[in-house]
């Protein structure tokens, strides 16, 4: 499954004495039929920045998944992965997923208007042509202020060219369900829960306090698969991965 920015979770720190920018909180409910899997992604976007955190809990997992994300202005070609617990990060380079995003061509097919999380939409199916991945899609002029969230869409499903292409078929409008696949048959969904405009506390944006490492540590410390490898796991390989890791963090 590709990498959606998808994907994301958090909680705002809510002291008064904060510094804080306007911005944009974005939360989905996410859900996977593949693993049974279920949580809240959440988002944070001000001055270029944004940061995602994504909690997710299964009885595929030895324990809940809470993964941070975080995208700065000031390094627009570098993603960061937080681990909370022992105040790490990790760097990758996503200056070549950039690139490749402005270049890909989309079909879009609409598939009619629905009445999706209170909301009338329009669903589309959406056709990646260079990595030929398909998803499915309920966007919605009705999600107040939609029109002012343009660049967090960009960074949420792919830029201009896509949202042109969207407009061009009258189905403009802000995501309130996504379907991606999500290995084994299965699929991941994302229902919008609420997108509002907020101010949001700057210490989100920032890596002050935290250490670089190269480990692969997950959240928590937990040294981890991700969420594809885990959902493409046999039943079998799943079983094995959650008793070891079940010892491994017992002692």
């Amino acid at each position: 499954m590709k990498k959606c920015t998808l994907i994301v979770v958090a909680f705002l720190i809510s002291a008064i004495s904060v510094i804080a920018k306007e911005g944009i909180y974005i939360e989905f409910k996410v859900t996977s039929s593949a693993m049974k899997m279920s949580g809240t992604s959440k988002s944070y976007y001000a001055g270029g920045s944004s940061r995602t955190e994504m909690n997710m809990q299964s009885d595929a997992m030895p324990g809940p998944m809470n993964i941070v994300s975080l995208y700065l202005s000031s390094e627009p070609g570098k993603a960061y992965s937080l681990n909370e617990k022992d105040k790490t990060y990790t760097e990758t380079d996503i200056s070549k997923a950039i690139e490749n995003r402005e270049d890909d061509e989309y079909d879009v097919t609409v598939q009619g208007k629905e009445k999706v999380n209170g909301y009338n939409a329009t669903h589309v199916t959406v056709l990646n042509k260079r990595t030929q991945h398909s998803s499915e899609m309920w966007l919605s002029k009705e999600v107040a202020g939609y029109a002012d969230y343009a660049t967090v869409k960009s960074k949420y499903l792919g830029g201009e060219k896509f949202f042109s292409m969207l407009k061009e078929k009258n189905a403009e409008g802000f995501v309130v369900r996504m379907e991606v696949a999500a290995g084994r048959g299965g699929t991941m969904q994302m229902d919008l829960v609420k997108a509002e405009k907020r101010n949001i506390d700057e210490s989100l944006f920032s890596l002050d306090g935290y250490s670089k490492t190269s480990g692969p540590g997950g959240p928590a410390g937990m040294e981890r698969p991700n969420v594809q490898q885990l959902q493409n796991m046999t039943p079998e390989e799943r079983k094995k991965y959650i008793e070891e890791m079940k010892a491994k963090y017992k002692k």
